[in-house]
């Protein structure tokens, strides 16, 4: 016999059905609140920045200038010994004097020229040496922050994941119980609490009035399983609500309690 129709009784299995119900409709209500909280934290952890924090990075070797102080210096240097020269030489006479001086001149300024050149090589080889230490270190750091980018974001979703199992689970395991606690209740009791809710039933019809004044209906239910034929009672939106039991879902009612029968017809 089906949980609906299933005439059950008074008593503590009663006291123990009306428990169940109780606890069933506060662990939903906790239930609810608990996957609002679920909701708003999975929110939270959803939009946790898990971007590359070393992308983007710049070389700062890149722009490198030369250092020109050393240059300056050894061209006064060039310009001052070239004096020098000139200053000890300005007396000598002829030719084969000025010719010694001016080769003397062009001999220092090539010494010159060449060691700017040697100061702008060595600049231009550490520069180029340095830039490529940065650009190998930026490389590696651009490579590591993309993995632990990509661990952030498998963390992220592995997390998402068990808080949707767990919240699942926990949906599961509080259905199941309160299927177990009713049915636990059910089989405690004996006699006289029926299911009359009126969203059960169909072809309703009013055939009478017990006593106390309640309107008695003769019924089928909708769904077979819960009960073939016709039967009679009330509705338990019509009878005192001491009367009625909620199971979580459905209005059961005691009919110890009414002037009315309920029985097949």
């Amino acid at each position: 016999m089906s949980f609906v129709v299933a005439a059950v009784g008074v008593g503590v299995g009663v006291a123990k059905l009306v428990g169940a119900s109780k606890r069933k409709k506060a662990a939903k209500e906790a239930q609810k609140k608990a996957a609002a909280e679920m909701d708003a934290k999975k929110k939270q952890y959803e939009a946790l920045d898990t971007s590359n924090l070393n992308k983007n990075m710049e070389n700062k070797m890149e722009d490198l200038t030369i250092n020109q102080k050393g240059m300056e210096l050894q061209s006064q240097k060039s310009a001052q010994s070239r004096a020098n020269v000139m200053e000890g030489m300005k007396d000598a006479a002829g030719g084969s004097g000025i010719a010694a001086l001016a080769q003397q001149m062009a001999n220092q300024g090539s010494l010159d020229a060449a060691e700017s050149g040697k100061m702008i090589g060595d600049q231009e080889a550490a520069n180029q040496k340095a830039a490529s230490t940065e650009a190998s270190k930026i490389q590696d750091a651009e490579i590591a922050g993309e993995e632990k980018s990509r661990t952030l974001k498998k963390d992220k979703v592995g997390t998402l994941l068990g808080m949707a199992q767990g919240e699942h689970q926990a949906a599961s395991d509080a259905k199941a119980q309160a299927g177990k606690d009713q049915m636990n209740a059910i089989g405690g009791i004996a006699t006289s609490v029926v299911g009359s809710d009126r969203r059960l039933k169909k072809n309703i019809t009013k055939i009478g009035k017990s006593t106390s004044g309640l309107n008695i209906y003769s019924f089928e239910y909708k769904n077979p399983t819960d009960g073939k034929g016709l039967f009679q009672g009330v509705m338990s939106n019509e009878v005192p609500q001491e009367a009625v039991i909620n199971n979580g879902e459905y209005d059961m009612v005691n009919y110890s309690l009414l002037d009315v029968e309920f029985k097949q017809i």
